[in-house]
C-alpha cells in the first residue's frame, strides 16, 4: 500500500451546518476544518491546499456538485468526497443530500440526489475513489440527531471505490449538542490523528473502518457501514500515526482510568450481591460498572439523609434502572445493608481517610454521587437527545441539578484527548532560545517549580491515582507563575533588544497553553474542578483535620447507646454529624409527630468571638410553633474532638436530627424508639461561621500544625490526640 500522489489527488469536503428548514448542525463546520487539516498535514501526504476543497453550506445542486465535477475531472490518482449534514429518504427509496435551502414536502427537489453525486464520481478517471457520508435519510426530528443511513451502502456502490456511511437504517447518526464534532467523524478524526494500534502503515480503509466501528460500538453509538469494489478496502489515505505504549497517555485516558478506579473502590465487596447480577440491570442505560456505582452512591446519600431501609427499598423497587423482573425486597434489603456497612466501616472504600486515594470524601457522599451523575449524563448525552437525558435524570436519579445538565455531551471530550503536553511542545519549538527560556520559566527560574510544589502539598487527596488532575493542575499553576514572571521580563527588556522578542514569543506559548488548560478544565465536572482548584492555608488545614477525624470515626464499631439526658445530643454516624432529641410522654410524642409532618427547624449560632471557648447552637421551630420544640447544643471548643465536630458541621452544612421516644417495658428496661428523622440544612452562612470558629479553635489546640504533608493522610498532631480521646457518641438510632 502507498499514500496517494498529492499531485494527482483531489479532496472535496462538503458540509452543511446552517439550514433554513432543518435543525442546525454546528459540529459539521468543525468536521470540515479538522479533516482539511489532516489531509494537508504530513499524515495525509501533505496534500496541497488547492487540491483540498471545502464547501460549506451549499445552497443548491450547482454549488454542491460543481466542485465535485472539477475535482473529478482533475484527479488522476485518488478522488475523495466527504459529505456531512442532513439526509433525505424519499418515498420511492431514493437518497438525497439536504443543502442549506432544502425543504421537506413539495420542495424536495431542492436537495441533491445522491445519484447525481455518484455519477460525477464515476466519471472520474482517478484510480481510487472514496466516498464518506456522515448524514441520514430522514433528517433530525429530535435535537442532536442526524438520522439513519442504512441502505446507502448498497445504493452508493461505485465500481472500484470505497464507501463508508455513518449508521444503519434503524439508527441515527449522532451530532450531540455541544460536542465539537459529530460522533462518527469525531472517531474518524481521532483515529487519523492518534493512529491505530496493530494496523498497517499507511492506514487502509478497512483497518480505519474496524477501529471506528469498534469505538462507536463500545460507546453504544450507531454503527457505521462500509462497501467496497475491487481493491477499495486497501485504499490508504493517511499514515498510521500510532505511537507505542511507552508514549504518555492522554488526559482522557488518565481520566477514564480514574473512573474505573472509582467503580472498583465503590463496588468493593458489593460486586456479588444478588441485586447486581448482570440481568438485573437495564443494559441500554450504559456501562454496568457505572450504573452499579451510581446505585451505591445513591443509597449512601439516602442513608446519610436519615431515610430508613424500607423507604430506600421502596424507592429502588420502582426504579427504572432495574430490568424486569426487578430484584425482590430481600435482594434490595441485602444491597442496602451492604452499602450501609461499607459506609460505616471505610467510607465506601478500602482507604478510610480519602476514598481510595481518589479525592472523594466520606463526609460528602453527595459529591461522589454528583460526580458519577455528571459523568453518566455526559456519556448518555452522546447517544440520546438532551430532553431524553433530562427526563432520565429526573426519573432514574432524582436530580435536576443545573451542573449535571450543563455536563451533558461534554465528557469525554476532544480537549482532553488533544490536550498538548507543554514540555513536548517545547521540544518541538524551532527557536532553541524560545524553548529554553519558556522551559526555564516553567521550572525553577520562573518560579514554576515552587508553584507546583505548593499546589501539590495542598491537595486534599492522594496524588497517586487522579493522574489527570495532577497533570492538569500542575500545568496550570506552572503556567500562571511563568506568565507573571515573563510579563516582568517583557516590561524590563529594551524595546530594540533581541531578547524582548524571545520573551514575547515565550509569553505567547504560555498563553496558548493556558487556553488549552482552560478548555480541558471546562470539559470536566464541577467536582473535579473543586479538587483541582488552589486551596488557601485554612482550607488545607481543614481538609487535613477532617481527613484525620474521619479516619478515627470510621475505625470504631457503630453501636448506638440510648441517651440519659433530657435534651438534644450531638454526635456522629460514620463520618458525618448526627443529632438526637429524646421526647417524653404522649403529649410530646404527638407534638413531634405533627412537627415531622410540617417539617422545618431554624438554627441560631452564638459564640462571643471566633476565639471563644464555647459555641452554642439553638434549634427551634420557626416562630416557636405549636409543638414548642426548642433545644440547645453546647460545644466545648477546648475539646479537640468537639472542635472537629463543629468543623464537620460547618463543611457539610447539613445534619440529620433523630427524634426518639422513650418507653419502659414490663421489666422496667428503658427502650428508645425512632419517631422520625429530619434532614436539616444549615445553609452557607451558618456553615461559614461554624467553619471559622472551629478552625480558630483547632489552630489553638494544634499550635504550629498545618495541613497534611505531601502524600500523608492527615494532620499528625491531631492524629496523636484523637488516638487517646473519647470520640463523639453514635447519635444515629438504628432504622
Amino acid at each position: 500500500m502507498r499514500l496517494p500522489d498529492p499531485d494527482g489527488t483531489r479532496v472535496v469536503l462538503i458540509g452543511v451546518d446552517e439550514y433554513q428548514h432543518f435543525p442546525p448542525l454546528p459540529a459539521v463546520r468543525n468536521n470540515l476544518t479538522e479533516l482539511a487539516k489532516l489531509f494537508r498535514s504530513p499524515l495525509g501526504g501533505s496534500l496541497p491546499a488547492r487540491h483540498c476543497t471545502t464547501v460549506l453550506n451549499p445552497t443548491d445542486i450547482n454549488s454542491t456538485l460543481d466542485p465535485v465535477h472539477q475535482a473529478a475531472s482533475e484527479a488522476s490518482d485518488t478522488l475523495v468526497v466527504y459529505f456531512a449534514g442532513h439526509g433525505l429518504r424519499l418515498s420511492d427509496g431514493s437518497f438525497r443530500l439536504a443543502v442549506r435551502n432544502s425543504e421537506r414536502g413539495r420542495k424536495q427537489y431542492a436537495s441533491v440526489a445522491f445519484d447525481d453525486l455518484r455519477a460525477e464520481v464515476l466519471d472520474s478517471t482517478a484510480a481510487n475513489k472514496v466516498v464518506i457520508l456522515d448524514c441520514c435519510y430522514s433528517g433530525a426530528a429530535l435535537e442532536g440527531f442526524m438520522g439513519s443511513t442504512d441502505g446507502v451502502a448498497d445504493e452508493t456502490s461505485i465500481e472500484g471505490t470505497y464507501v463508508m456511511t455513518a449508521s444503519a437504517a434503524t439508527q441515527a447518526a449522532m451530532a450531540p449538542p455541544g460536542a465539537p464534532l459529530t460522533a462518527f467523524t469525531g472517531e474518524l478524526v481521532k483515529a487519523l490523528a492518534n493512529g491505530i494500534a496493530e494496523a498497517p502503515d499507511p492506514l487502509d480503509m478497512s483497518s480505519l473502518y474496524k477501529y471506528v466501528h469498534g469505538q462507536l460500538k463500545s460507546q453504544g453509538m450507531p454503527l457505521p457501514q462500509q462497501r467496497a469494489r475491487g481493491l477499495g478496502h486497501d485504499i490508504a489515505l493517511f499514515h498510521n500515526n500510532w505511537c507505542p505504549p511507552s508514549e504518555k497517555p492522554t488526559l482522557s485516558t488518565k481520566r477514564e482510568e480514574w473512573f474505573r478506579e472509582i467503580h472498583h473502590e465503590l463496588l468493593g465487596r458489593l460486586r456479588d450481591v444478588s441485586a447486581f447480577t448482570q440481568d438485573q440491570l437495564r443494559p441500554e442505560l450504559g456501562d454496568t460498572a457505572l450504573i452499579r456505582s451510581l446505585l451505591v452512591a445513591q443509597i449512601a446519600v439516602q442513608l446519610t439523609q436519615g431515610k430508613s431501609t424500607t423507604t430506600i427499598s421502596d424507592t429502588l423497587s420502582s426504579s427504572g434502572v432495574f430490568a424486569t423482573p426487578r430484584p425482590n425486597a430481600d435482594e434490595l434489603s441485602e444491597l442496602i445493608t451492604e452499602v450501609q456497612f461499607a459506609y460505616e466501616t471505610d467510607g465506601l472504600a478500602n482507604s478510610v481517610s480519602f476514598l481510595g486515594g481518589l479525592g472523594l470524601f466520606p463526609w460528602t457522599p453527595e459529591s461522589t454521587y454528583m460526580l458519577l451523575i455528571e459523568y453518566w449524563a455526559a456519556q448518555r448525552g452522546r447517544t440520546m437527545p438532551r430532553p431524553h437525558v433530562e427526563r432520565e435524570l429526573s426519573e432514574l436519579w432524582d436530580t435536576a441539578d443545573t451542573r449535571v445538565l450543563s455536563a451533558i455531551s461534554s465528557l469525554p471530550s476532544l480537549p482532553l484527548v488533544t490536550y498538548p503536553d507543554p514540555w513536548e511542545k517545547l521540544k518541538a519549538e524551532p527557536d532553541l532560545r524560545v524553548g529554553t527560556v519558556t522551559a526555564m520559566m516553567l521550572g525553577e527560574r520562573g518560579g514554576g517549580d515552587r508553584a507546583w510544589e505548593h499546589w501539590m502539598s495542598t491537595r486534599p487527596w492522594s496524588t497517586l491515582k487522579a493522574r489527570h488532575l495532577v497533570q492538569l493542575g500542575g500545568d496550570l499553576v506552572r503556567c500562571k507563575k511563568a506568565q507573571q514572571t515573563l510579563a516582568q521580563y517583557v516590561d524590563l527588556a529594551p524595546a530594540d533588544h533581541n531578547s524582548r522578542a524571545v520573551f514575547v514569543r515565550a509569553a505567547e506559548i504560555i498563553e496558548e497553553q493556558l487556553k488549552d488548560i482552560k478548555l480541558a478544565i471546562e470539559s470536566m465536572s464541577a467536582i473535579e474542578y473543586d479538587l483541582l482548584r488552589e486551596r488557601t492555608a485554612d482550607e488545607h488545614f481543614q481538609d487535613g483535620c477532617l481527613a484525620t477525624f474521619s479516619k478515627h470515626l470510621l475505625k470504631r464499631s457503630q453501636v448506638f447507646t440510648p441517651f440519659e439526658e433530657h435534651k438534644m445530643n450531638h454526635g456522629t454516624w460514620a463520618a458525618i454529624p448526627w443529632w438526637s432529641l429524646v421526647v417524653h410522654g404522649k403529649q410530646e410524642q404527638r407534638a413531634v409527630e405533627d412537627f415531622l409532618k410540617r417539617g422545618g427547624l431554624q438554627l441560631g449560632v452564638r459564640a462571643e468571638s471566633p476565639d471563644a471557648d464555647e459555641l452554642v447552637i439553638s434549634c427551634e421551630e420557626p416562630g416557636l410553633g405549636p409543638s414548642w420544640i426548642a433545644a440547645r447544643l453546647i460545644f466545648d471548643l477546648r475539646d479537640v474532638v468537639q472542635a472537629c465536630e463543629v468543623l464537620l458541621l460547618g463543611r457539610r452544612q447539613s445534619v440529620v436530627v433523630d427524634f426518639l421516644s422513650e418507653h419502659i417495658n414490663e421489666w422496667d428496661d428503658r427502650q428508645m424508639h425512632l419517631a422520625g428523622s429530619l434532614d436539616l440544612s444549615l445553609g452557607p452562612e451558618i456553615g461559614a461561621t461554624l467553619t471559622d470558629v472551629a478552625t480558630c479553635a483547632l489552630r489553638r489546640l494544634l499550635p504550629g500544625s498545618s495541613g497534611p504533608p505531601l502524600h500523608h493522610d492527615g494532620v499528625p498532631a491531631l492524629d496523636r490526640i484523637l488516638s487517646s480521646s473519647r470520640l463523639p457518641k453514635i447519635a444515629r438510632c438504628p432504622r
